[in-house]
């Protein structure tokens, strides 16, 4: 399961489509195509200094690797708008980065990025409220008659993704929000390596967690290794040793399992990633264990200022007896407790067992959706408000 290298892509015109002004704030509309990024790497990684740490994540090649090797296929056209909010010197202060995909006759315009831990936009953290409101302005204005919007998934939990939804409600009557899987976050994390020690001495399952890393060792040979902003031939290997332990996980035995890196397009959108922003902000950490030289578990996370959210953590079913699961957690939550990691979030899943690492759910996660503008679309809205409907759609969202 080799991966390709990673040329890049020539580039092609983008153009700009839209250039409108609300109050102080000038919102530019770039057109890209044939899964090409407008190249303003510089001007979205300047704005990105400047906002809150949990955004962090939705830096350009977050963006630019996804829309590159998985929003250009299937249901996804390889279309972008990028929306960027000016202040009054022309500096960028908010972006929010907008895919096409066709379903049933109907072009949405999704927020792009990789799905998990979720969508989002980037805003600087002063003057939110006025940015916010020029960028839903713009987002309705570039609205055609048979055009969705939809945010998902969403998280509206912070200030500035909120402020967005309310601001789109606000100007109009068309946007319907759908609840979705709450999440599972750990805000428990210890605070130093001599707090995390106290945690598992005190914690008769983290204590058993150490046994079962006895008995692998006394089984064979055993071995753990932590990739810490891998590149080059190690980022490849630990990709392909993750995909290699996934297509023994149970997510292949299931229609309800999502593998991450099984696909090649998958793989090569990780690979880009990890060695074009992840790797070099210092935001990725993987653990792999290996049995008898065979990979045989991984945990993969990635960091944001104090908020780490782990993306996989699945181990081959040959190796159950292990729980393997548990002892890259303990590994993690160390490594947390070192790096003044805050916050865990563990996405969604069996709360049971992740209420055992100090999980608990929060009612964070939202796909919203505004319909097409006109009376068809207000009585889409009212539609999708009723309880049966609302359910149905909800499913398949």
């Amino acid at each position: 399961m080799a991966v390709a290298a990673d040329n890049e892509t020539p580039r092609t015109p983008v153009r700009s489509v839209s250039n409108t002004r609300t109050g102080r704030i000038a919102v530019e509309i770039l057109e890209g195509h044939g899964g090409v990024m407008p190249d303003i790497e510089r001007e979205w990684n300047e704005c990105l200094e400047r906002t809150p740490e949990h955004e962090r994540l939705f830096g350009y090649h977050w963006i630019h690797g996804w829309l590159r090797h998985l929003g250009n296929a299937g249901e996804w056209t390889g279309d972008v708008r990028i929306l960027l909010a000016r202040d009054i010197d022309g500096r960028v202060v908010g972006i929010v980065p907008l895919a096409k995909r066709r379903y049933h006759g109907l072009a949405i315009w999704a927020l792009a990025g990789y799905y998990q831990p979720h969508r989002g936009i980037v805003c600087v953290h002063d003057g939110q409220d006025e940015i916010c409101a020029a960028l839903a302005q713009a987002l309705l204005d570039m609205q055609g008659w048979n055009e969705v919007l939809r945010f998902g998934p969403y998280d509206t939990a912070v200030a500035e993704r909120l402020l967005l939804v309310r601001e789109l409600a606000r100007r109009c009557r068309r946007l319907v929000c759908f609840d979705q899987e709450r999440t599972i976050v750990a805000r428990n994390i210890p605070s130093s390596p001599e707090e995390y020690r106290s945690l598992v001495q005190s914690h008769a399952s983290m204590k058993r967690v150490l046994s079962y890393e006895r008995r692998m060792q006394r089984e064979g040979e055993a071995s753990i290794r932590h990739h810490r902003n891998p590149s080059g031939d190690e980022l490849r290997q630990m990709i392909e040793d993750c995909a290699a332990i996934e297509s023994r996980s149970w997510l292949t035995s299931t229609e309800e399992g999502r593998p991450r890196f099984i696909s090649q397009e998958s793989r090569r959108f990780w690979e880009h990633v990890c060695a074009h922003q992840l790797g070099p902000q210092g935001q990725l950490n993987v653990w792999l264990a290996y049995f008898n030289g065979e990979p045989v578990a991984f945990r993969f996370t990635i960091t944001t200022g104090s908020v780490r959210y782990m993306i996989a953590n699945q181990y081959d079913q040959r190796y159950e007896r292990f729980r393997l699961g548990w002892i890259l957690y303990l590994r993690d939550l160390e490594d947390c407790a070192q790096h003044g990691v805050r916050t865990m979030d563990m996405g969604n899943g069996n709360l049971k067992y992740k209420s055992r690492w100090g999980g608990k759910e929060e009612a964070m996660s939202q796909v919203i959706v505004v319909w097409p503008p006109g009376p068809l679309g207000i009585l889409a809205a009212r539609l999708a408000e009723a309880a049966p409907v609302h359910r149905r759609i909800r499913r398949r969202i």
